[in-house]
């Protein structure tokens, strides 16, 4: 694609129908500007843009948003969840968002399955980088936030990049390896479709995801089944242990995906006399992967599940508690 110079602006006027001079005195202006992006990474270009309020005349903090895993993690599929948690709720408050889709998906070069963990997280960083070419960016304030399989990376972002990132949020990104999540998740189909107890579960679980990673060492060439045994020995713990920067860590009740009780133990055994005090979780009760409000074993429709109001004011409190105003 020929690199866009100008940004596309989004001028949105809102204006209140009463007499024209009441209207003229009661109408407000704020202008959101979209600004698109190719930023270089191991010899790829990764598509993405940029979302600020260019009324705000100071520096802004930059918060990357990562997608999670599969062809269906593209910044089309997240836009209800984007939206909602970040563009309109955080840019109006001083924060520059940053998007990006992963290699081969969308209009950003590569081959995502064949894309690690470690590169994902690179490519993060090279997208922090690239942002040093904008002078309205507070380039000592970039933060990490990614959901699901992009709560891993921020793990690993933080971990290895101390020097471009200043903190990060996981929201539903495990604290256990990929093995585990692919048990957890095996586990929660059989208990809500089967009614197995939580142990009888597990147990069958295990016998699953150990013979599915066996077919798919023979046959795993490409696609999902490719990415899948690329990353199924993935283990956290060195990068959770190395984070020094700020990071919350942040968990859905009723996630059938990824346990906060399974979390919460495996951040006891890395922390056995307590979590350092750059790191802390929340636990949104009542809520899912997504961070929509539903119990556990909803069969109905996702699309009508309201996101978490508390979740996003959550989020928003952490940013805004560890940036420093100019």
């Amino acid at each position: 694609m020929v690199k866009q110079t100008i940004a596309l602006m989004i001028v949105v006027v809102a204006s209140f129908a009463s007499a024209p001079a009441q209207a003229d005195s009661a109408k407000a202006t704020s202008t959101i500007e979209r600004i698109p992006f190719k930023a270089p990474s191991e010899g790829f270009l990764l598509d993405g843009y940029m979302v600020r309020d260019n009324t705000i005349r100071k520096k802004q903090p930059a918060i990357i948003f990562l997608v999670g895993s599969g062809t269906g993690s593209t910044l089309k599929n997240y836009q209800s969840t984007t939206e909602f948690f970040f563009d309109h709720n955080l840019v109006g408050q001083g924060f520059t968002m940053v998007y990006f889709d992963k290699r081969g998906l969308g209009e950003s070069e590569g081959v995502w399955y064949s894309t690690s963990f470690e590169q994902r997280a690179l490519d993060a960083r090279n997208v922090a980088l690239h942002l040093r070419e904008y002078d309205f960016i507070d380039h000592e304030q970039v933060f990490v936030v990614g959901h699901s399989q992009g709560g891993w990376i921020v793990q690993l972002a933080l971990a290895e990049y101390p020097e471009v990132f200043a903190g990060g949020i996981s929201m539903a990104g495990p604290t256990f390896g990929v093995r585990r999540q692919m048990i957890n998740d095996a586990a929660s189909i059989l208990q809500c479709k089967q009614g197995l107890s939580q142990q009888a579960a597990e147990r069958k679980a295990n016998r699953q995801v150990r013979r599915n990673l066996f077919f798919i060492s023979l046959v795993g060439w490409k696609g999902n089944l490719r990415q899948l045994n690329l990353i199924k020995d993935f283990e956290p713990d060195a990068y959770l242990t190395a984070i020094q920067q700020p990071f919350l860590m942040m968990f859905g009740e009723n996630d059938s995906l990824v346990s906060p009780a399974w979390s919460l133990e495996e951040l006891e055994r890395l922390f056995p006399e307590k979590l350092p005090d750059n790191i802390s979780y929340y636990i949104a009760a009542g809520e899912e992967h997504s961070f929509k409000l539903a119990p556990k074993c909803y069969q109905g429709s996702w699309r009508e599940l309201p996101f978490s109001v508390l979740s996003r004011d959550k989020i928003q409190q952490w940013l805004q508690a560890h940036t420093q105003p100019h």
